[in-house]
């Protein structure tokens, strides 16, 4: 024989054990229903709920905004509303959801899940405003000029990028006559997250920090003294050891005709074309800087190499190289357009690799931030 199977009983089993707090009230506000939950968050029996209104339950503070809920509520679920009620011993400040069906409206409330949408929705405004704080970081134009032009492509992983450049004119005051001198770096933070992002941010401002606090007009320019600088302020800050910064720092000196480079830790060294299309890889990475190792280990040496009537000098974090398709890394691919495209413009060349890029990822998602600067010498840099 068939059992018979009492839905009703079921339904009564589930909202007596769950954590949610439920109270159902007629058009009138007059209480319906209320599940075990909320009876024992406001103290009160089944039988006192069933005999109240609604409203009665609400201290005078919210009650104008629980009237409001109850006259607009509509079929689909309003956000938390946060309501003060009357409990049995004490005020109860709860969160509830309301929504009518059947010409019954369903208040529905549980404080973890109102806290969670709580934190998430601080988060995620926290995230975006950190978005904008990083875009902001990364520069709006590069320097362009009848001797030297720069240009870069940045693609972040997630909505937070780890990696972070520059590219600015030194500014030499009263002898700006006399010099004429870049500065480019390419940050890596280990990470690409809300903490990697800050601290990108913070390899930015200590760089500038050095040309406003250290740089004299005139005095000669260092990357390596610039590295020092800002490992010290990264030791003072006490950065936790599990955290890496790569960081290159490179110097044009087109008065001088020389690039002058520092090199801490970022593994895929600088690309150098030639007009003759040969390329060289400038090496001489240090070790990445980080608290977890002794200071005595960060010696850094400054690079030197002239720069030759065109020259085209390729700064990359490893997120583009390491980036895989399959089976394939699009470092060997990107070696192999270098030749092929040096003698664009950098804006030219930043788009043709961005367009082997997106044809090389096909639907493969961005693993790591990507950053590349393009610095191309001008055919008037000797003149």
């Amino acid at each position: 024989m068939e059992k018979c199977i009492n839905t009703a009983e079921i339904y009564e089993t589930i909202t007596a054990i769950i954590d949610d707090h439920v109270l159902v009230c007629d058009r009138e506000g007059r209480i319906a229903f209320s599940n075990r939950a909320i009876q024992e968050s406001l103290g009160y029996t089944d039988s006192e709920l069933a005999a109240s209104a609604f409203l009665d339950l609400i201290a005078d503070i919210h009650r104008n905004k629980a009237k409001t809920m109850l006259e607009t509520v509509s079929s689909n679920p309003s956000d938390w509303e946060e309501l003060l009620f009357l409990g049995r011993d004490d005020m109860v400040r709860l969160h509830l959801k309301f929504f009518e069906k059947g010409n019954l409206i369903y208040l529905l409330g549980n404080e973890k899940s109102a806290e969670y949408e709580r934190i998430k929705k601080k988060i995620d405004t926290e995230i975006t405003n950190a978005v904008k704080i990083h875009r902001r970081s990364l520069p709006a134009s590069l320097p362009q000029s009848e001797r030297i032009s720069f240009a870069s492509l940045y693609i972040p992983a997630e909505e937070l990028g780890g990696d972070l450049f520059d590219v600015f004119k030194v500014d030499n005051g009263l002898l700006d006559d006399y010099f004429e001198q870049y500065v480019c770096f390419v940050a890596d933070v280990s990470g690409h997250g809300l903490d990697s992002a800050m601290l990108a941010i913070f390899v930015k401002d200590t760089i500038r920090s050095y040309f406003r606090l250290k740089h004299i007009p005139g005095q000669l320019l260092s990357p390596k003294e610039i590295m020092l600088f800002f490992i010290e302020q990264y030791r003072k800050e006490g950065y936790p050891e599990e955290y890496l910064v790569c960081l290159i720092i490179a110097v044009f000196d087109l008065k001088t005709k020389e690039l002058t480079y520092c090199n801490a830790g970022l593994h895929i060294c600088p690309l150098l074309v030639t007009q003759e299309e040969r390329m060289i890889e400038l090496g001489k990475a240090g070790f990445p800087i980080t608290t977890a190792l002794n200071a005595d280990l960060f010696e850094y040496e400054d690079t030197t190499y002239p720069l030759l009537p065109t020259l085209t000098l390729f700064f990359m974090s490893d997120g583009l190289p390491e980036q895989r398709a399959g089976n394939e890394f699009y470092g060997e691919r990107l070696k192999k357009l270098f030749p092929e495209i040096h003698r664009l413009n950098p804006a030219g060349m930043i788009q043709r690799i961005e367009e082997d890029f997106n044809d090389f990822l096909g639907c493969e998602k961005v693993r790591d931030d990507i950053t590349l600067v393009v610095a191309k010498l001008l055919p008037t840099v000797n003149k």
